[in-house]
């Protein structure tokens, strides 16, 4: 089963994350899918940021829901891998995001939802997703239990795609992937996308046995991926990277 990598907030090892720079990259390249992190502005619209606020990105202590879109897209990035290497860049809209990803005729957008969206805002990000032609290939992805289940069960969204993003917050950072997650993820059919660390080759079998499949993030050496797909057999890997099996490819 060919190996399905997802690059982290983009090829962000080429670029700075989350920026149009590293959208197109990894749109470009051989990657299954492409991951952004979206958060809402004052003014309602969709804006791409890994934070909450623009303090690491782009060197100013501001927090996005505060501000209108017009102040965000005003702020160039500061840091970022390569950033040097590429034009300016800048906070982008969610459209501006799925634009890039559609131009590729295979890759999938995995869009990691960073705050507690009601419904009626879940429906306008769906919406958007659809009005490019990537609903068919969407996933979703969210360390809030009930957005996703709010995509599931009031949006309609299919459950395959799906992912509880686990190992973020600071409770559970150190804390391996245990039976009550296992049962609440195959109770309500919800993937997992968790940090690699936290995963046992237990929690794959038991999970994977339920129908339950597996996202790990964020593998950024060649030793780990090798161990996450051909000792542990998850479904996913989240990197920054490009690595393969062999130092040709699969």
């Amino acid at each position: 089963m060919p190996i399905k990598r997802i690059a982290h907030r983009g090829f962000s090892a080429e670029a700075p994350e989350n920026s149009r720079a590293a959208f197109a990259l990894a749109a470009e390249a051989d990657f299954y899918g492409v991951e952004c992190d979206v958060w809402k502005s004052r003014d309602g619209i969709y804006v791409i940021s890994h934070d909450g606020n623009l303090s690491r990105m782009c060197g100013v202590e501001k927090y996005i829901p505060d501000l209108a879109y017009r102040e965000i897209q005003s702020y160039p990035f500061v840091r970022g891998r390569k950033r040097t290497w590429h034009p300016s860049q800048y906070p982008i809209t969610l459209t501006t995001y799925l634009s890039l990803i559609a131009r590729a005729e295979n890759r999938c957008p995995v869009i990691e939802l960073k705050m507690d969206y009601t419904a009626v805002e879940l429906r306008e990000i769906v919406a958007l997703v659809k009005s490019y032609g990537l609903y068919e290939r969407a996933y979703f992805i969210s360390l809030y239990p009930a957005v996703l289940l709010r995509l599931k069960n009031s949006i309609g969204f299919p459950a395959e795609r799906l992912q509880y993003v686990y190992g973020a917050t600071k409770e559970t950072k150190y804390r391996p992937v245990g039976p009550e997650l296992e049962q609440w993820l195959i109770e309500n059919r919800i993937h997992l996308d968790t940090r690699y660390q936290l995963l046992s080759k237990g929690n794959v079998m038991r999970l994977h046995k339920e129908g339950i499949l597996i996202n790990v993030w964020t593998v950024n050496r060649r030793a780990d991926f090798l161990r996450m797909v051909q000792e542990y057999d998850v479904d996913m890997v989240t990197t920054e990277y490009y690595y393969t099996l062999t130092e040709g490819e699969e």
